[in-house]
């Protein structure tokens, strides 16, 4: 499925589409049709650990009317050293499945209600 970009992607601001490819329930790819460039990415189902609101201008731009129909997807980084590998998950992309439009959204830490990373951790003992 092949997405028209209306809010820039980090490090990609020049590719104006992209191909969604599902690899299962959680990882899927997303490939540049200008720039080839491929992202991994992890859905937002695997990790619900967050919960925001979109900004009514970034909702506006994706014509998103309902939470249904969109996809959220963090960016995920896989190095050699699985130890090494990470994932953006205050930069998560949105697509709208209805629309085909996607952007990617920047939240805030103390937005969030987070004080640091080490409040979206359980306690350890």
């Amino acid at each position: 499925m092949k997405f028209n970009v209306v809010i820039p992607i980090n490090g990609c601001e020049s590719e104006t589409e992209f191909e969604l490819s599902k690899l299962d329930d959680f990882f899927s790819v997303i490939k540049g049709i200008d720039t080839g460039v491929a992202l991994r990415l992890m859905s937002f189902g695997a990790l619900k650990n967050l919960a925001f609101e979109l900004p009514d201008d970034f909702k506006s731009k994706l014509e998103i009317e309902s939470f249904e129909d969109i996809s959220i997807f963090y960016i995920f980084v896989l190095q050699s050293q699985v130890n090494e590998s990470s994932m953006d998950i205050f930069s998560p992309i949105i697509m709208n499945n209805k629309t085909l439009k996607m952007g990617q959204i920047h939240l805030n830490i103390h937005e969030l209600g987070l004080e640091s990373l080490n409040d979206m951790l359980p306690g350890l003992k």
